[in-house]
């Protein structure tokens, strides 16, 4: 006898921000994001003005094929508390595009926590996520969401 077993797929792909209490210049952010099938979530540091530059780059996404959008905090070695990358790329010559979440807590066994996964999408998209970021960015009160069509 086999029996198969199906596991159910989250909902759509998505990228959520939200800005966290914290009386400074810098912003206490929390990221999270899904594929559909892998998610993670992580909060970090960060000032506006960068995550408007991100929002910036994104909506001006691609100037040429080789072209990539990084944005990246902290590292996978420990030396910070956490790792945070979010990178939008053009992975075939047809101008095909992805974006990159890797997040890790850098925290010692057993409250270790890392994930990286990437989101098929369109260029159109990427320019989307890059309006909406820098609109949050001015109305940073409410959540902001982000999901791409499926592909």
């Amino acid at each position: 006898m086999m029996v198969v077993l199906y596991v159910q797929l989250m909902a759509n792909a998505f990228i959520s921000l939200k800005r966290l209490p914290y009386d400074d210049l810098a912003w206490h952010v929390e990221i999270s994001a899904s594929n559909g099938y892998f998610a993670g979530v992580q909060d970090f540091y960060t000032y506006p003005e960068d995550l408007d530059v991100l929002g910036a780059d994104f909506y001006k996404f691609p100037q040429s094929i080789q072209d990539e959008v990084r944005f990246e905090l902290g590292d996978r070695t420990g030396k910070w508390a956490h790792f945070v990358l979010v990178r939008a790329f053009i992975f075939d010559l047809v101008g095909h595009a992805a974006i990159e979440f890797a997040v890790g807590n850098n925290a010692t066994s057993p409250n270790h926590a890392q994930t990286s996964f990437f989101i098929r999408t369109e260029v159109a998209a990427i320019n989307n996520l890059g309006q909406q970021l820098r609109a949050w960015v001015v109305a940073h009160d409410a959540l902001l969401i982000w999901s791409p069509p499926a592909v």
